[in-house]
C-alpha cells in the first residue's frame, strides 16, 4: 500500500506542476501593440543630454504593457570597448494632453511611467533595453490609459567623444507613428530632423487584454499540490 501511495503521490505532484507551468504561462500571453524594428532607415539619432519623445498610436485594445524595448547605439571615439562618462538613461511614457504647441498636444506634464536612471554599459554598434511585467512593470502589466501616447528616452553622463542615442526605423509594421518628435528642452517642442526622414525611434511594445488572474488550471495544480501532501503524511 505504500509503495501504491507513493507512486500516485508522485504522479500527482507531477500533474500539479504541469498544471501550474500551463496556467502561469496561459496567463502571460500577449500581443504586440507596436512594433517599429523592422525597416531600418540607417539613421542614428543623436539627442545629447535632451530628452526626447516619440508619438506612437498603439494598435488593437490590449493595454497591459508587458515588454517594451527599444534600440540605441553608443561610441567613443577614442576608446571603441568603453565610455569616458558613467552613461545612464531614463524611459518616461506619457500621455498626450498637455498645452498645444503649433496646434498639437504636447506630452503631459506627468508621465504614467518613468524608469529610474539606469547604465548604459559600455559602447555598441546597436544593441536593445528591454522592459517587462515583473522587473520594471507590474507583475500583472503596466496599465497604458491611451491609444495616443509618447515614449521618450533621456541620456546623461557622457564624457569627452562619448555619443550615444537612437535608432530610426520606419514604417512600423504594427500600430503607426507620427514623423517628428518632441523635444523638451525647459517646455516640450515639434521638430524635425534635418536629414527629412520620418523621425520614428525603433522600440516595439507587447500587451495583455486584462490583468492576469488565477486560472481554473492554477487552482487546480494548486488543489493537486495539496492532494499530494496529504497523501504523503498519511504514508
Amino acid at each position: 500500500v505504500k509503495s501504491f501511495m507513493k507512486k500516485s503521490c508522485k504522479v500527482i505532484l507531477l500533474l500539479a506542476v504541469g498544471a501550474l507551468w500551463f496556467g502561469i504561462g496561459a496567463t502571460l500571453r500577449a500581443t504586440i501593440i507596436f512594433d517599429n524594428t523592422h525597416n531600418d532607415l540607417t539613421t542614428r539619432f543623436n539627442p545629447g543630454t535632451l530628452e526626447v519623445g516619440d508619438e506612437i498610436t498603439l494598435a488593437g485594445t490590449e493595454r497591459y504593457l508587458t515588454t517594451f524595448s527599444f534600440e540605441y547605439w553608443g561610441v567613443n571615439t577614442d576608446h571603441p570597448l568603453s565610455f569616458a562618462g558613467a552613461i545612464e538613461a531614463r524611459v518616461s511614457f506619457y500621455e498626450n494632453n498637455g498645452t498645444p504647441f503649433n496646434g498639437y498636444a504636447t506630452p503631459g506634464t506627468k508621465s504614467f511611467y518613468k524608469s529610474d536612471w539606469f547604465s548604459v554599459g559600455a559602447p555598441t554598434d546597436r544593441s536593445t533595453f528591454v522592459f517587462s511585467a515583473g522587473a520594471d512593470f507590474p507583475v500583472g502589466g503596466l496599465f497604458i490609459p491611451t491609444s495616443d501616447m509618447t515614449w521618450s528616452v533621456q541620456f546623461q553622463g557622457m564624457g569627452l567623444n562619448d555619443s550615444v542615442g537612437v535608432d530610426i526605423y520606419s514604417p512600423p509594421v504594427v500600430g503607426s507613428d507620427y514623423p517628428d518628435y518632441w523635444e523638451n528642452n525647459g517646455g516640450w517642442t515639434l521638430l524635425r530632423n534635418n536629414n527629412s526622414v520620418p523621425m520614428d525611434f525603433a522600440a516595439k511594445m507587447d500587451a495583455s487584454a486584462t490583468v492576469p488572474e488565477p486560472s481554473t488550471i492554477i487552482f487546480g495544480g494548486l488543489g493537486l499540490l495539496l492532494l499530494a501532501r496529504q497523501m504523503y503524511r498519511k504514508e
